[in-house]
């Protein structure tokens, strides 16, 4: 059979559960201080219903802007300090009523 492999990597067959403990994650430095300067700007804009920080497309850390429609997201800037913005048409944000 195929001599192709050379290295198959870690067999983990029969390991049994693995724990999944992934580490919290917090803004810091540069980026949470722009997110603390920039997001009341941001959501003062008609139509803006969400700002934090995420992934640019190319995987780097970004400002992550949610938007009603496309209208909106044509306004909003394409980087701010040299931050990505990531805009996303998400509709309209409604809170759930209590119970």
């Amino acid at each position: 059979m195929g001599g192709d492999i050379k290295d198959p990597g870690a067999d983990f067959s029969g390991s049994g559960p693995v724990e999944y403990a992934p580490a919290e994650v917090t803004p810091q430095g540069t980026l949470g201080e722009l997110l603390a300067t920039e997001q009341a700007r941001l959501l003062a804009i008609p139509g803006v219903v969400s700002v934090g920080i995420g992934h640019g497309p190319a995987g780097g850390e970004a400002l992550v802007v949610g938007v009603v429609d496309a209208g909106v997201a044509a306004q909003l800037p394409r980087e701010i300090k040299g931050v990505p913005v990531v805009v996303t048409v998400t509709g309209e944000v409604d809170a759930l009523p209590q119970r």
